[in-house]
């Protein structure tokens, strides 16, 4: 960052990360004529985050970097996913996640469904494999055309509601993976 607001780098530059250090350069990118700062937000939940992201920090505090960020004039994004399967059965949940995130001065997000290609399974399976027989069912579901639909519906609503744009005007899929 510091190279290229030396520089003068005209061109787009976007950050994406897990981490609330990313406040630090809030002077550097503000030396940069085209530049965003997104943040991955799976869930609202802290507990579920610190299952499927062992080692990151927690929503809440990537929330409040966004929030913090916004109000220092950095254009920003959240990058909401995996889309985790008990949002269909919970959709509130994901309401929330939107609602916090608006609330923080996000207008643009990402959203992608789970990625079920085989590394990512591989992990996913051995933790979810020691879990009750309901999230294992989940996690299978979340493989369907069906349990993906009626996500990107929920989804749709959500953006709507909360004045959000879709960022690539889908979430982003991976067909392939399907059962």
């Amino acid at each position: 960052m510091e190279v290229l607001a030396r520089e003068l780098y005209p061109g787009s530059v976007s950050v994406l990360t897990k981490s609330p250090l990313v406040l630090r350069d809030i002077d550097l990118f503000r030396e940069l004529p085209d530049f965003e700062a997104g943040l991955t937000v799976t869930s609202g939940e802290d507990e579920i985050s610190r299952w499927l992201e062992v080692h990151a920090p927690p929503p809440r505090k990537r929330i409040e970097a966004l929030r913090a960020l916004n109000e220092a004039g950095i254009r920003t994004y959240a990058f909401v996913g995996p889309l985790v399967p008990h949002f269909v059965e919970r959709p509130e949940l994901l309401e929330d996640l939107f609602a916090r995130l608006a609330d923080a001065g996000v207008r643009r997000v990402y959203v992608e469904h789970l990625n079920a290609k085989a590394y990512i399974r591989k992990r996913l399976d051995a933790v979810i494999g020691r879990q009750p027989e309901l999230v294992r069912a989940a996690y299978a579901d979340a493989r369907t055309r069906e349990h993906r639909t009626r996500l990107e519906e929920i989804v749709a609503e959500l953006i709507e509601r909360h004045g959000m744009e879709l960022r690539l005007g889908a979430v982003i899929d991976h067909p392939e993976y399907e059962k």
